[in-house]
């Protein structure tokens, strides 16, 4: 018998957890597919993560052989192409956070990216979504991204709000949400990330091996679809509300990190939710464009064959089953509305 598909996040921070973890709870992944003839579950979740953070480039593939792992979840797209120039073979199969809906709000007096030189910006932790998606246009308004700029780890967009206010740091990310308010007291909305990535931004993908893309095709498309079900009801607010914030709750009490175990829930009201970018159809767009700003800001040394890169058969596929199930109408029918409403 063929061993159990084994997947887990690449990254241990609780938010790369929860859609797994909703998954998991609600059966999307047995529904899906991942069971064997005994009716069993077919399948082992790998928690805590898999690569050192800011360190995945150097060590995801060695650590997928040495924990013979068949998926890797939330990996950065410019990882899998630089693992494929050192001759890895890991693929990308479907999308992770396809869109970047923060905001970039700046004390009172910065009015521009350009005044970000010299400055404190508040982030996650170095080198995180936040940084790469604010380094190209650092540069690009000639600002050096490495240089130029302070980036202050430990700052999650829920908690920053509070730092920006007090002086601490002098621009913070926010959701939509969050940046309203902070707009509403007169600090600068400097930059928002989704007006400048129409064609969404896959900031994190869903990544395969070479030999369970051969050898466990169905097995990977039944866990693309429990990912896939598993975005569509964290973001069908406000009756998932409840449920997700327990998962979040739990999985942070169970967090060996003190910083994760302290942050605020990323769900902390039912907007938080809706605006997690998910694909509704798991696929990652604008792959290319996302690429070709690694190379620019010096991530990856030049473009990767896409073609190469990127197995999208498998969740186009996924996504066309779990479309013609007469029990999901509703549900299909209500994240297509929140695409239309969020533009992702």
């Amino acid at each position: 018998m063929a061993k159990k598909l084994r997947f887990g996040p690449a990254c241990y921070h609780v938010l790369h957890m929860i859609p797994i973890q909703v998954a998991h709870d609600m059966n999307f992944f047995y529904d899906g597919g991942l069971r064997d003839e005994d009716g069993k579950p077919d399948y082992e979740i790998v928690r805590g993560g898999m690569a050192p953070f800011m360190f995945e480039k150097e060590t995801l593939a060695q650590r997928m052989k040495e924990l013979d792992m068949d998926i890797a979840m939330d990996v950065k797209p410019s990882t899998v192409a630089y693992l494929q120039k050192q001759g890895h073979d890991l693929f990308i199969v479907a999308g992770w956070r396809n869109n970047h809906p923060n905001h970039v709000i700046a004390s009172k007096d910065i009015r521009s990216l350009e005044q970000l030189k010299g400055k404190r910006v508040g982030v996650i932790d170095l080198d995180d979504i936040l940084v790469t998606v604010l380094r190209p246009w650092l540069k690009r308004a000639g600002v050096d991204p490495y240089n130029d700029v302070e980036w202050v780890r430990g700052n999650a967009p829920r908690d920053a709000g509070s730092k920006l206010r007090s002086g601490a740091i002098d621009a913070v990310f926010q959701d939509p949400t969050d940046a309203e308010a902070l707009r509403a007291e007169g600090f600068s909305d400097i930059f928002d990330a989704a007006a400048h990535y129409p064609k969404g931004r896959p900031d994190r993908v869903i990544v395969a091996t070479a030999r369970a893309l051969q050898e466990k095709p169905d097995k990977i498309k039944a866990c693309i679809k429990g990912m896939i079900q598993a975005y569509w009801y964290i973001r069908k607010q406000p009756e998932n509300f409840n449920h997700c914030v327990q998962v979040e709750r739990r999985l942070r009490m169970e967090s060996p990190d003190l910083d994760e175990q302290r942050r605020k829930l990323t769900v902390g009201i039912p907007a938080h939710a809706e605006h997690l970018p998910f694909p509704y159809n798991g696929i990652p767009t604008n792959l290319e464009g996302y690429l070709q700003e690694a190379v620019e800001v010096g991530v990856i040394d030049e473009p990767p064959d896409m073609e190469k890169l990127a197995q999208l058969k498998l969740v186009q596929q996924g996504f066309n089953e779990l479309e013609s199930r007469q029990d999901l109408k509703e549900d299909l029918a209500r994240i297509k509305r929140l695409v239309n409403k969020l533009g992702y």
